[in-house]
């Protein structure tokens, strides 16, 4: 005797029957991830690129509202500067072999279910071993990169640039005979992002991402107490933003588990019957499956593991938000300066929409399981009185979507720095910078509405993690742990003539991921900045500065090494989309930029 699923013959045989209350600590949401963090490299300043960024002891022209306000006192008259900047980015991602952890999972599998797909000869149906097909990945061996420019998220929604090139300004004016100097800037603090193809393998990383933050108003008042002591005080007004795409499979021990013969269409234990699963199916009186309330057949609904069951997408921004900015510079000798300058924490909060759409074959079984006797009357209700929401079958069959808060903290940093004029040609700068991302950790999505997979996330969360990873059926409170920074930044100057200037510059930047808590969805890591540069004085009392610089960060995460990325602990529901699989990153940046200044 067989049995037809609609998909696949198998033999008749028993088998123990999977309740569906064991998928509730297993189905996991897949958490968000970040983009790379490019502290001050977005600034697009000629001058500090050059030099590694090691500018805090000497200001850069208008941009020293960025990097250290007091150095507005060194721009004389009025001024007005245009810069550009042109980037080249890349993000890869190699997706290798799986280690022991996957492949004995598979092979257990296959061992467990293998007498159930033999046909009544013991042949294997389709002359394939079980899970040949259901366990294979596409992505196994593959290579992931970043398609054409960034992607930036702007008043009007995200958008995917050609090239990575931009265009900002400002301006400056030293009333004649006054201490003080006043001016404004427009500049980016951070703006980063990247987006993949849609058959991308790493499109599960991350498919489309962005965040911005643009200073696009900063006025600012600089006071020179003496020749050697200045002060520079600007208030920031910035347009912040962030969108993201995010294809999601979670290939989790318990998705393997949808494809056991039970869940597909083994017979129940009285093969006698018309093979009745309790609870998933109803069978008519002409001995075929009838379609549930909602006119779908569980019983031909087979979910495997690497099936792409769901999409976030989401844009949120906000139009004004505050952050301000404090320098101090000193200058004891003609060839001596020393620098410190503060950039305010800014508390972003952010309103916009998100889509969570739910895809089949997962949400038909997820409708079928909920479409089950008793599970709204007896589950639903049951749980809901001791305050654990489940979705009823037609909250998971209507698409999520509404509105959408996203509030996240970017981070305060302080930045000290000397310049020491060695000989009459040379001059040699060094900075320290600290930036606290640790307060970048903790980012809050707070949904409009209460969301089927969130609902499905929180039980999982609850019973494998103690709600450690805050997700609840309306909101995911997630803690990246990123770790405080420290680094330095050294830059020289060599005066070629009367009129030019060559520059060169270094930095060392660590990685804000720690060590034990590393992250394969933050591609950029340890990462060592190389630049070189010019200036050049043109006539009447113009200026030019051009810097080209380069950057790169190389990661490799061995199998179940990262949390958020090749996992393999079951208990980890937060996203293993990569699961036991090796991983290996690399981001490449080259910049080009050009900065101009005249008196007016």
């Amino acid at each position: 005797m067989k049995y037809e699923t609609g998909l696949t013959t198998y033999p008749s045989k028993k088998y123990a029957k999977l309740k569906p209350g064991l998928f509730l600590g297993a189905l996991g949401f897949s958490q968000l991830a970040l983009a790379s963090f490019t502290d001050s490299i977005t600034i697009g300043n000629p001058k500090a690129l050059a030099l590694g960024h090691a500018v805090t002891a000497d200001p850069p022209d208008i941009d020293s509202i960025h990097f250290n306000p007091a150095g507005l006192t060194r721009l004389k008259g009025r001024q007005m500067f245009l810069k550009g900047i042109v980037g080249v980015f890349s993000t890869e991602m190699e997706l290798g072999e799986y280690g022991d952890y996957t492949t004995d999972l598979i092979e257990n599998y296959r061992a467990q279910y293998d007498d159930a797909y033999r046909d009544d000869n013991g042949n294997y149906l389709y002359g394939k071993r079980p899970y040949d097909e259901y366990a294979y990945d596409p992505v196994l061996n593959t290579k992931s990169e970043s398609e054409g420019g960034p992607t930036l998220m702007l008043p009007g929604g995200m958008v995917d640039l050609p090239i990575g090139a931009g265009v900002a300004g400002g301006a400056s004016y030293n009333p004649p005979g006054s201490r003080f100097t006043f001016g404004t800037n427009v500049y980016a603090p951070l703006m980063n992002g990247f987006h993949r193809s849609d058959d991308d393998p790493g499109r599960f990383a991350q498919q489309r991402v962005a965040f911005t933050l643009i200073t696009y108003f900063s006025p600012t008042i600089a006071y020179e107490f003496s020749d050697e002591l200045s002060m520079g005080v600007s208030i920031n007004f910035n347009y912040s933003g962030m969108g993201m795409e995010l294809p999601i499979r979670e290939p989790h021990e318990a998705i393997f588990l949808l494809g056991s013969p039970t869940i597909t269409g083994i017979p129940g234990e009285n093969p006698g019957d018309p093979m009745e699963r309790e609870g998933f199916c109803e069978i008519g009186e002409d001995g075929t499956f009838v379609p549930n309330s909602l006119g779908i057949d569980v019983c031909t609904t087979e979910v495997p593991p690497y099936t792409q069951f769901g999409e976030l997408r989401f844009e949120v921004d906000q139009n004004i938000v505050l952050g301000y900015n404090f320098g101090l510079l000193w200058e004891p000798q003609p060839w001596l300066s020393f620098g410190l300058s503060y950039n305010s924490a800014v508390d972003v909060e952010m309103d916009g929409e998100f889509a969570f759409p739910i895809h089949d074959p997962f949400k038909t079984f997820l409708i079928n399981l909920q479409s089950s006797p008793g599970w709204e009357e007896v589950v639903v209700n049951g749980l809901g009185a001791l305050g654990v929401k489940l979705p009823t079958a037609e909250q998971t069959a209507v698409d999520a979507e509404g509105p959408l808060t996203v509030s996240y903290q970017v981070p305060q940093r302080w930045n000290v720095g000397m310049s020491l004029q060695v000989t009459p040609n040379w001059k040699v700068n060094v900075d320290y910078r600290w930036t606290e991302w640790s307060a970048f950790s903790d980012i809050n999505l707070k949904f409009g509405i209460d969301v089927p997979l969130l609902m499905w996330g929180s039980v999982a969360d609850q019973v494998a993690n103690g709600a450690r990873n805050g997700i609840s059926p309306d909101e995911v409170a997630y803690k990246l742990g990123l770790q405080d920074v420290g680094y330095w930044g050294f830059g020289t100057e060599y005066r070629y003539s009367q009129n030019l200037v060559l520059r060169a510059g270094f930095e060392d930047r660590p990685s804000a991921v720690p060590d034990d808590a590393p992250n394969a969805f933050i591609p950029m890591n340890d990462a060592k900045l190389y630049s070189v540069g010019f200036g050049y004085d043109l006539p009447e009392q113009r200026h030019i500065d051009f810097a080209f610089g380069y950057m790169k960060s190389e990661t490799h995460f061995p199998p179940c090494s990262a949390q958020l990325g090749n996992a393999c602990n079951p208990y980890n529901v937060v996203y293993p989309v990569y699961t036991g699989q090796d991983i290996k990153t690399k981001v490449e940046v080259m910049l080009f930029e050009l900065g101009f200044s005249q008196h007016f």
